[in-house]
């Protein structure tokens, strides 16, 4: 995208004390205001520039255009879009706002995104009909929503998210947005789910985090829309239709027929157990003679006596005297 001053640079200095713009917002600002008209730059490369996470500064530009210190204006001419982001060191006015329309009448379609108080979106008079705006370009009342969503996910979850944040990610933000409910409401079911499913205490092994964002963010399964997973905003009562959902799945359960999950095979084949034979049935052992049980008995003796009889050692092998020589 280019940059352009909407007022003379240096004409109105930047108010320091508005409260409105964080550190990255400044930071973001002041480094618009000292580049060129017409100077192509992106907030990726502003972001590498100062050191901060892309994502920051995506948000801090988003705070910027809610505002008024950004106009940004997205145009189709000779079918092609391009960008261009109008700097004001002070809130833009609505004659402002005019004319900077007013130099993109040559466009096919115009989109102008400025607070939603003068407006979210403008277009030119020569804009083709049935036109719509790019996919980015949601209204910035639910851009300030989805912002406060996602700055409401843990710190442990995001330092794990990449940089920029996955379009999926926003998109179940903002799909949790048009069910029905509010930023406060979505940061509340996103610290409770952070707990009850166990992602706190396990946030250094979590392998999936964009998966896990999302599953903090998304509506529950229950068909009432004022149901918070199991309870109703309103009321804070238990909710009768999760309830009906609950005993509708326990009676299928039960009325299933009762299946092994595998099928038995064929029974194998029955093998006889051996029966030892009785006693009474073995034959009688063989008489043994006397002359050979006293030979037996005589070299046991033998064998002992060997045993108890002391060996002498030999003696030890004597070693030649050598003469010494001097």
């Amino acid at each position: 995208m280019r940059v352009f001053h909407g007022r003379r640079p240096g004409t109105v200095p930047l108010s320091t004390s508005d409260r409105e713009l964080d550190a990255a917002a400044r930071i973001l600002l002041d480094d618009l205001r000292g580049r060129d008209d017409g100077e192509k730059v992106t907030l990726a490369d502003v972001a590498d520039r100062h050191g901060l996470p892309a994502r920051r500064i995506h948000s801090a530009a988003r705070a910027l255009i809610t505002t008024g210190h950004l106009l940004r204006v997205k145009y189709e001419a000779d079918g092609r879009w391009a960008t261009d982001l109008y700097v004001y060191p002070t809130p833009a006015t609505d004659d402002e706002v005019e004319a900077v329309r007013a130099k993109h009448q040559s466009a096919t379609s115009v989109t102008i995104e400025r607070p939603a108080t003068a407006g979210t979106e403008a277009t030119g008079p020569t804009a083709r009909p049935g036109s719509a705006p790019l996919p980015e370009d949601i209204d910035l009342a639910t851009a300030t929503a989805v912002r406060r969503v996602l700055e409401a996910l843990p710190g442990q979850l995001t330092r794990l998210l990449p940089t920029p944040l996955p379009v999926s990610v926003q998109s179940a933000a903002t799909a949790a947005l048009a069910a029905g409910r509010t930023s406060d409401e979505l940061a509340a079911r996103v610290l409770r789910r952070w707990w009850e499913h166990g992602y706190a205490t396990k946030a250094t092994e979590l392998d999936r985090p964009v998966g896990v964002a999302i599953a903090l963010l998304r509506p529950g399964p229950c068909p009432d829309p004022r149901c918070e997973d199991g309870t109703v905003l309103d009321s804070e009562a238990p909710c009768v239709r999760c309830a009906e959902r609950r005993q509708d799945h326990h009676r299928a359960q039960a009325a299933a027929p009762a299946t092994s999950p595998r099928s038995p095979g064929p029974a194998p084949p029955a093998h006889p157990t051996p029966v030892p034979p009785q006693f009474a049935d073995l034959p009688p052992p063989g008489t043994v003679s006397p002359e050979i049980a006293s030979a037996g008995a005589a070299r046991v003796r033998a064998a002992l006596a060997a045993t108890k009889t002391p060996t002498a050692s030999p003696p030890p092998a004597s070693t030649p005297l050598t003469r010494r020589t001097s």
